[in-house]
């Protein structure tokens, strides 16, 4: 055993499972039972469990009894993750955390409230239902949003912008909506009132970035020119697939990260092409070693990525074992294509 001075107390921190295990002085499997009971708080992290360190009494070398009771009163559906970030994220109502509010005796009650009205998928949660416009209440879907064309501005543009810029280059679980506000130069009761959860504005992001693209593709003369143009560009300096990226490595669900978000690039000029076909114009002879690379790298991330291809593809009635098997002919199509002396 350490000293207490080897672990770390800040309020934002996180500990893995080794040192979890180590300041308890329990076994792993002892950490993960008390996870799935639902007496410590633990998260997926990129290969690691995490524990947000807030829940741990340093002085007495052990969890902190107010901790079982705060996770008992969250829905069943709340992902702990969510409810890592959401405890450290400062409340309107009482500008201070829930687990500031948890750990004083004076306000553990309202933090209770709070996590007992916590809304699954939301970041900062309010003290009172979600009402919508119009006064009704808000679901617990993600909200409907149109996005704006690229060339739009205003208050609502500028924060889509911000956050598009700050979940590429963080990843969504690091950015907050206080931070969005500030990038974006406005209000953080404005990104609320727009959007609500941080959820709903990562959705709205996706979509703008699914459409802006479509409308950038849709532009093109024809799907040579469309994938000529486009393939290795920076189209959207690669917010996109760094959002994607992000987002698989999280554990963010396809259904929920993307919604009812639908990709159509490519595709009206791929019909187009498929009615009256036009040889292409390249280059004589393909290097296999190249060939050989493009198809590794399909097959090595193609069980992470699909799932999310799919949710943009909007191919419900399709199995992702025919899908797979679809993509593994056109990849059998490309190397007879490119052969020598076609």
């Amino acid at each position: 055993m350490g000293t207490l001075g080897e672990f770390a107390v800040s309020v934002d921190d996180v500990w893995t499972t080794p040192q979890a295990a180590k300041f308890l002085d329990i076994s792993r499997q002892a950490i993960n039972k008390r996870v799935q009971n639902r007496k410590l708080l633990g998260y997926p992290g990129s290969g690691v469990t995490l524990f947000p360190v807030w829940q741990f009494d340093v002085e007495n070398r052990g969890i902190r009894p107010e901790v079982p009771e705060f996770l008992a009163v969250f829905d069943e559906d709340v992902e702990p993750q969510a409810i890592a970030r959401w405890s450290i994220t400062k409340t309107d109502d009482f500008d201070r955390t829930p687990v500031e509010l948890l750990l004083s005796p004076d306000t553990k009650e309202d933090a209770l409230r709070l996590a007992g009205a916590y809304v699954p998928g939301s970041v900062e949660a309010e003290p009172t239902p979600d009402i919508g416009p119009g006064g009704k209440r808000a679901s617990k879907e993600v909200a409907e949003w149109t996005p704006a064309r690229a060339g739009s501005t205003g208050p609502q543009h500028a924060i889509l912008l911000a956050a598009a810029d700050l979940f590429s280059r963080k990843g969504p679980a690091k950015v907050s909506l206080r931070e969005i506000a500030a990038e974006a130069g406005v209000s953080y009761g404005l990104i609320y009132r727009f959007y609500r959860t941080k959820e709903n504005l990562l959705l709205a992001v996706m979509q703008l970035l699914v459409t802006y693209g479509g409308e950038r593709l849709s532009g093109e003369e024809d799907a040579y020119a469309a994938i000529e143009n486009s393939f290795g560009a920076d189209v959207d300096a690669g917010q996109f697939g760094r959002m994607l990226a992000w987002s698989i490595f999280e554990g963010t669900r396809p259904d929920r990260l993307l919604g009812g978000v639908r990709s159509r690039g490519y595709q009206s000029q791929i019909d187009a092409l498929w009615d009256n076909p036009v040889e292409p114009q390249v280059r004589p002879e393909f290097d296999s070693k190249v060939l050989a690379s493009l198809i590794a790298l399909v097959g090595s991330v193609w069980d992470l990525y699909e799932p999310y291809l799919s949710e943009l593809a909007d191919n419900p009635d399709r199995s992702r074992e025919d899908v797979r098997q679809e993509v593994t002919d056109m990849l059998k199509v490309l190397v007879y294509a490119t052969r020598p002396n076609r």
